[in-house]
């Protein structure tokens, strides 16, 4: 097979823990082609989709851990797999890329399905399974805010286009408003703000799921003195299990996430409360791996392959 990963720059990549990478030393290993290219780099002649990439070598040495073979420009139809794993926030220039891989034919898989990526926000598709979130309000409006705090006591917020942890506060009943005035930017951006859960002080699992059937979990826990779980933000990966409630919140998202053609996700829970369903570049895959003793790295690409042979 060849795999064209659209990504961030690579140069940028930390070959111990990400994700993309360990996806791509997976194709590497069961003698598969790979390619890479920024989104920057695709273009389309009428209806057809193009690419300047570079075709790389896949090394086992997180000190050189890939080389360039050569560059060229492609068709991308030329591909089996088109992986799309720039990392958030979904702007302007990932929703046209989104669009204009959708003049892929059929034969192509791109992981995820780019419409996909589209109707599942990573902050607000999780109020499509009401039952299963905290009580969440969306707003750009202070005194919402406020009266949801004094309703819930303590509530967190988070820019609504937001990722790694970025922009995340806590509020409380009785705190001025003020100085989250700079943050919703004259009542122009959107915040979610959700009930405080104190289970977040234990940590917040990340369970992978592949074509719907989750792969494993890791818990993510803060630093010290800190009270953000996520890993960008400081905290540490931890060893998990899977309990009946995560089983249960899996099944619930199985169809409706086939149904869209998402075939690798991250969802983020926390007690027994789904956060975030991630759908653009989930990680966590290489410490999850580590943790189980499990190639889930090579699970996912067999799982690509069978789809391609069939």
């Amino acid at each position: 097979m060849k795999h064209a990963f659209i990504m961030d720059p690579i140069d940028g990549i930390k070959p111990w823990k990400d994700t993309t990478y360990f996806l791509m030393k997976a194709c590497a290993d069961r003698g598969h082609e790979i390619c890479y290219l920024d989104q920057r780099d695709l273009h389309t002649r009428h209806h057809q989709l193009f690419g300047c990439v570079k075709w790389l070598q896949i090394h086992n040495d997180k000190e050189n851990p890939y080389s360039i073979i050569h560059s060229e420009k492609i068709a991308i139809s030329g591909v089996d797999a088109v992986w799309i794993r720039t990392d958030p926030p979904f702007d302007r220039r990932y929703f046209y890329t989104t669009l204009l891989l959708e003049l892929l034919p059929e034969f192509v898989h791109v992981i995820n399905c780019p419409e996909g990526i589209r109707n599942y926000n990573e902050k607000l598709s999780a109020l499509k399974f009401p039952d299963l979130t905290p009580h969440t309000l969306v707003t750009s409006n202070l005194d919402e805010i406020d009266d949801f705090a004094r309703q819930y006591g303590r509530v967190t917020i988070k820019p609504i286009d937001g990722f790694g942890g970025k922009g995340i506060m806590f509020f409380e009943a009785g705190d001025s408003i003020d100085h989250l005035k700079l943050h919703i930017q004259g009542n122009h951006r959107w915040m979610i703000v959700q009930e405080y859960l104190p289970e977040a002080a234990e940590g917040d699992k990340r369970i992978l799921l592949l074509d719907g059937e989750p792969l494993g979990a890791i818990l993510r826990v803060h630093a010290d003195g800190e009270e953000l779980n996520n890993m960008d933000a400081g905290g540490s990966a931890h060893a998990s299990k899977l309990t009946t409630m995560d089983l249960e919140i899996c099944g619930v998202l199985k169809e409706p996430l086939k149904a869209e053609g998402i075939f690798f996700a991250g969802i983020d829970i926390i007690g027994d409360k789904l956060i975030e369903i991630n759908v653009t570049s989930p990680t966590g895959l290489q410490e999850m791996s580590r943790f189980d003793g499990i190639d889930y790295h090579h699970q996912i690409i067999r799982e690509l392959e069978s789809k391609t042979r069939g």
